[in-house]
């Protein structure tokens, strides 16, 4: 499930909620349900929001203004975006997408600040 059909599905799910289960009223299925969904959203957006870190990079924010719109400190910046970049990078060399090395260069040249 992608971002926005779990958020739909959330959204859905919220819409046809008693009132009894959002206030805490509901059975385990409920809340079970919720916690998937609210967890897949929240993973997935963690993964795009080092897809934006990283689009940033490349449009010359420094790591400082990032850490400080992401609430992560500098060296998390740094850190997220290099897990995800080197991955991106195997991913090119399996399956030929995935990020060049030409542009793996150039954002991390600016994640180092240069």
């Amino acid at each position: 499930m992608g971002f926005w059909e779990a958020v739909d599905a959330y959204q859905g799910a919220m819409g046809r909620a008693t009132a009894a289960e959002l206030s805490g009223g509901g059975d385990a299925g409920f809340y079970l349900g919720a916690a998937a969904l609210e967890t897949a959203i929240a993973d997935r957006a963690a993964v795009r929001a080092v897809i934006s870190i990283h689009r940033a990079l490349l449009a010359g924010a420094p790591v400082a203004q990032i850490a400080e719109v992401t609430g992560l400190s500098p060296d998390q910046v740094a850190a997220r975006w290099a897990e995800w970049a080197d991955g991106q990078i195997r991913l090119r060399e399996w399956a030929g997408t995935g990020m060049t090395r030409e542009e793996y260069g150039r954002a991390a040249a600016a994640a180092a600040g240069r």
